[in-house]
């Protein structure tokens, strides 16, 4: 090799590209399958995801159901005070019906009209009429006498015939 032949070996031609350095080459292997343990621990977060779908779905719905639950027993008290307030207005009612001015003004709704003269029951006195010398409700008084119970007579259990 002659001097003049090196530089054209290091020389490049025009418009050609520059040759490209040595890449290192990579150290490359087969991988192995990976173990059992590795494996599942994917399917168990997925089944965790659904389980915890799951379970929030079911929160979800027993939500639903309280609430539900809640607008009827909120229906129910207010069904209760309402009838609380109608036994509160009919026994103010009662309570008046049964005073003096309430039975006067039934006694006038029915017609009937107040005496016209206060009548006072005087006692029995000594130049009156005089008082019975027995009591007029005494039935001795009256001559009446009631008639004795009659007891039907029952033999002791000793002496009855045995029956059989």
């Amino acid at each position: 090799m002659s001097g003049a032949e090196q530089p054209s070996r290091h020389l490049k031609a025009a418009g050609a590209p520059a040759p490209a350095a040595p890449r290192p080459q990579p150290h490359l292997r087969v991988a192995r399958a990976p173990a059992a343990s590795r494996r599942s621990i994917g399917g168990l977060g997925t089944l965790a995801a659904v389980g915890l779908f799951v379970v929030c779905l079911a929160l979800a719905a027993l939500h639903a159901v309280l609430v539900e639950n809640q607008a009827s027993l909120d229906d129910l008290i207010e069904h209760n005070q309402l009838r609380f307030e109608r036994i509160d207005q009919l026994q103010a009612e009662i309570a008046y019906l049964d005073s003096p001015e309430g039975l006067a003004e039934q006694a006038q709704a029915a017609g009937l009209v107040p005496a016209a003269d206060l009548a006072v029951l005087t006692p029995i006195g000594p130049d009156r009429l005089p008082p019975p010398g027995v009591d007029p409700f005494d039935l001795a008084s009256s001559g009446w006498t009631p008639p004795l119970p009659v007891v039907a007579a029952s033999t002791p259990p000793e002496l009855a015939e045995p029956t059989g």
